[in-house]
């Protein structure tokens, strides 16, 4: 039953601008890698290290976050990664060696790490009061806003700004409607006694399906963020705004899919959603990597990304709503699986690759989904 009050009408336009905020930064940062690189003249092995301390700080937080979310309820612990994910991204400004950029980078990944624990956390809070999914529709905004923080940062560059400029710019921006946002969220601690204490967020047995569920999805996400382009440039042999392109069209495909998630999350079982999804992905796949044609190709890509929108939407959702499992520990537990699964999926995929090829490593990716439309039924959910 949908329950409309205006707690739960403002609880929901404040995380989904929370959502909207964190897809800034994560698209601040992206966008703010080459000029890292080029600042500090940095290789790309060294560049690599550096990407590798931003997930090792974010897997920290959220093995160590998921409890105390648990024990002080997701809007305060996201009040502190708000504003520390704003304010110190400009601190890569200050780095001027490699051990100051991977000390700094550690500090970032952690902010991210937690702030994207708790605001899922709090997600689960606003959908179970309003009794309606939302989940999906968060993340299509928090899509939506990683690309509007590339925009502002093409933006920035092209009227012949700096580095300085932009992180400084989006500190400025996002945090007095983050703080504005924040007072509209939901004091959701919970008591000790509801939940059972933990001290890291590790998965327990009812959440080992999800967290394996979660790692298939994270690593045909990773495998496209990272390889979508290359396949188009390198296996096709399209130029760099084709390949760029292709990644695009698989972006726009899941912001799209994750809009329309909660409708069909509504209307249909959380086991269909899945099992559905990860069909369409393989469909994608299939597709994408069939032949030459470059517009076989993008419709594939389109496919691959209507299809993985709602999967990892849905998983946290089901993290969040075990019984005598607190969501923080829930969704952290899954998330640090899978974004273990964002790591080692695309560096498999170009080990795979050196040994076959591209074409044969992403289809093997793919056959990863068949194992989610097999085994989903034996989800325990609520």
């Amino acid at each position: 039953m949908f329950h409309a009050t205006p707690a739960t009408g403002r609880a929901r336009g404040s995380i989904t601008a929370i959502f909207f905020i964190n897809g800034i930064l994560i698209g601040c940062w992206a966008s703010s890698i080459p000029q890292i690189k080029e600042r500090l003249a940095l290789d790309e092995g060294t560049l690599g290290l550096a990407l590798l301390f931003f997930a090792f700080g974010s897997i920290v937080a959220m093995l160590f976050g998921g409890p105390r979310i648990d024990s002080f309820g997701s809007r305060l612990v996201l009040l502190f990664s708000t504003l520390g994910f704003s304010m110190s991204l400009p601190l890569v400004l200050l780095a001027g060696s490699l051990p100051q950029l991977l000390a700094i980078v550690v500090v970032i990944g952690f902010a991210n790490g937690l702030m994207d624990v708790s605001m899922n956390a709090q997600g689960i809070t606003v959908e179970r009061q309003r009794g309606r999914p939302i989940m999906s529709s968060l993340h299509a905004f928090f899509s939506i806003g990683g690309m509007a923080g590339a925009a502002a940062a093409a933006l920035t560059y092209g009227l012949g700004g700096e580095l300085s400029h932009y992180l400084i710019g989006i500190c400025c921006v996002v945090i007095p409607p983050a703080i504005f946002a924040l007072q509209g969220l939901f004091a959701d601690a919970q008591p000790a006694a509801a939940i059972r204490r933990r001290i890291l967020a590790l998965p327990p047995r009812p959440l080992w399906l999800i967290a394996a569920f979660t790692f298939v999805a994270f690593v045909c996400e990773g495998a496209m963020f990272d390889w979508s382009a290359v396949y188009l440039r390198d296996a096709l042999g399209r130029d760099a705004a084709t390949a760029a392109m292709g990644f695009g069209v698989f972006s726009a495909a899941m912001a799209a899919g994750r809009l329309l998630g909660d409708r069909m999350v509504a209307r249909s079982s959380r086991v269909v959603i899945l099992r559905g999804s990860a069909i369409l992905a393989c469909c994608g796949y299939a597709l994408a990597l069939s032949g030459e044609s470059t517009t076989l190709t993008f419709l594939g890509y389109a496919l691959i990304g209507l299809g993985v929108a709602n999967i990892v939407p849905v998983l946290f959702s089901l993290a969040g709503s075990q019984e005598g499992i607190g969501p923080g520990s829930g969704i952290a537990a899954v998330a640090t699986v899978g974004y273990s699964g964002s790591l080692l999926g695309p560096a498999w995929v170009g080990f795979l690759a050196d040994l076959s090829s591209l074409r044969l490593s992403l289809a093997v990716t793919a056959v990863f989904l068949l194992l989610l439309v097999i085994f989903c039924g034996r989800l325990r959910h609520r």
